[in-house]
């Protein structure tokens, strides 16, 4: 049997698909009750909108076998749990693209691996940091701020100069186990620039260095606490230096170390004569 194609679903079922985004108040009722069932004067807080508005986008919905009313709240019917999640990550994916327009739209994102690029939405509550005229060191000094508050520091990246090795050396110094994942273009001109430094970075246990076998398109640092996203420019090919998201919103932090694992499952230790 051939397989059908989601533009071929769409358009046998664009009526109740269209049914959901169309309406504000039919969206927002599902995304609400997403986090457990509820009372209508709270759908009239969440969405704003008085019982006249709601009651029937709720019958509708209740028509779709999407909601149901149980002692006198509404709730999702198994079927609405099943569709709200999807709901609601379309919805957060669009905020996370929308909120930071300006990063997506300017950066080459191909170096994000497709897994963790399909879930960027964890990085809606991330914001972006820009070096400017009032502050053109605004990025450096909030991975300064990064490093000095870590528990530990994970990183993967393709560039580095002396100011970050400088940072991340400070960092060793003070015992924060640290694991950076670099290219192996990156990882020549440390053992050729930064011999001295790799060597005294090389003694304590808490400092390893892993060398990925293919480019890497991106910076990311990611602790206990912080991530911070770096990616090259779109128009140039170049890394950009200027502009990083960063956040400490769990979700984001744990998106990052996914990022830094799977850059890590590939690379080998780096060996520190």
């Amino acid at each position: 049997m051939k397989e059908t194609s989601p533009l071929e679903i769409y358009n046998e079922y664009h009526d109740d698909v269209q049914a959901i985004f169309r309406s504000r108040l039919l969206t927002q009722v599902l995304l609400a009750l997403g986090s457990g069932s509820k009372p209508l004067s709270t759908l009239r807080e969440v969405t704003g909108s008085s019982s006249q508005a709601l009651i029937p986008k709720i019958r509708q919905l209740e028509a779709l076998h999407y909601v149901e009313s149980a002692r006198g709240e509404y709730a999702l019917t198994p079927i609405g749990r099943i569709v709200e999640p999807k709901i609601e990550r379309a919805v957060t994916l669009m905020g996370t693209v929308q909120h930071h327009r300006e990063f997506w739209i300017e950066h080459e994102i191909e170096g994000i691996p497709p897994k963790l690029l399909n879930e960027i939405e964890h990085l809606y509550n991330t914001e972006m940091v820009k070096d400017v005229e009032e502050n053109i060191f605004a990025v450096y000094t909030v991975f300064q701020t990064i490093l000095r508050k870590a528990s530990w520091i994970h990183g993967v990246s393709s560039i580095m100069s002396p100011v970050h090795v400088d940072a991340i050396k400070e960092a060793a110094i003070s015992s924060t186990p640290i694991e950076i994942v670099v290219s192996e273009e990156l990882a020549k001109r440390l053992t050729s620039q930064y011999e001295a430094v790799l060597e005294t970075l090389s003694r304590p246990e808490n400092f390893k260095l892993y060398v990925y076998p293919s480019p890497i398109r991106l910076g990311m640092t990611v602790t206990d606490e912080y991530i911070s996203l770096g990616l090259y420019r779109r128009d140039t090919g170049k890394y950009d230096a200027s502009t990083d998201l960063v956040g400490t919103d769990a979700a984001a932090v744990s998106w990052g170390e996914r990022l830094f694992q799977h850059y890590k499952a590939d690379s080998r230790p780096l060996k520190i004569s």
